[in-house]
């Protein structure tokens, strides 16, 4: 039987064993062997040994350069490599898409912070809602950085806060969205506590369509989300999530996204 690999890192497969029973069951019924495979403590060359000869590998981890670095080797890797490090960087996604998407600006968190008090701080490479900041002045900007030593972001703050759209994209096509909303918190975020109503495709506003043909034309989504807020009345990019949760949308919803993906690329592409 042909052999498929569901790549995660040990603290992200604890948390979503529903979602990799899902994976494995999908990949089953496409006449594949599924086996999980845990990256920490792993070299590229490990885990290039470990699958080598693999019909498809589904990486559900962070690690771009490791997922490319297995497409450099023959081997098929969704989502692609390019999605996957644009999504995990917002300084690279503000980079890449500024030009074609309604976007905050972006800037890199330096010694002499590029915006006026008050903005939003984030870890470059955050997900989740983690380490989103508002700081409103030096003080607490001390506390962010005494914090979050890594590479991050600041950006001005949108006029509407805590509410949000995750447009769900399977095979570069939208296929459900959740409007997420906080009352307690300017972040939205679902695993942060923030209430998901569904919200049907055809509900979508024109802008907010835009914004997702726009990414979806410029990125491949095998499978991934896309958030959009809204500032001073127009839709504005947020953020991609790739890997992106799935608990909101199968528990709301119905909907089985893992095996949308693997049906998507059992079409495409094996």
């Amino acid at each position: 039987m042909k052999r498929a690999y569901i790549l995660y890192k040990k603290a992200d497969a604890e948390k979503n064993r529903v979602l990799i029973s899902k994976y494995s069951s999908a990949l089953c019924v496409a006449g594949l062997r599924p086996s999980l495979v845990i990256l920490d403590g792993l070299s590229r060359e490990s885990v290039l040994r470990l699958v080598s000869g693999a019909e498809l590998i589904i990486n559900r981890s962070r690690e771009w350069e490791t997922a490319r670095f297995l497409e450099e080797n023959g081997l098929f890797v969704s989502n692609p490599p390019i999605l996957n490090e644009t999504a995990n960087d917002k300084l690279k996604t503000y980079e890449r898409l500024k030009s074609a998407v309604p976007m905050l600006e972006t800037h890199l968190l330096t010694p002499v912070p590029a915006l006026p008090f008050p903005f939003v701080a984030k870890p470059a490479g955050g997900h989740g809602g983690n380490g989103v900041t508002l700081v409103k002045n030096a003080d607490e900007l001390a506390l962010y950085r005494a914090a979050h030593p890594e590479k991050s972001v600041i950006q001005p703050l949108a006029t509407e806060l805590g509410r949000d759209m995750r447009v769900y994209v399977v095979g570069g096509k939208p296929i459900f969205a959740m409007l997420r909303e906080s009352k307690t918190d300017f972040r939205s975020n679902y695993s942060l506590g923030g209430a998901a109503k569904p919200v049907p495709l055809s509900e979508l506003l024109p802008d907010e369509r835009a914004i997702v043909s726009a990414v979806t034309g410029l990125l491949p989504l095998d499978y991934a989300g896309v958030d959009i807020m809204r500032d001073h009345g127009r839709a504005i990019l947020n953020e991609i999530e790739d890997p992106v949760g799935a608990r909101m949308l199968y528990t709301n919803t119905g909907l089985d996204p893992a095996a949308m993906h693997v049906d998507y690329l059992i079409s495409k592409e094996l």
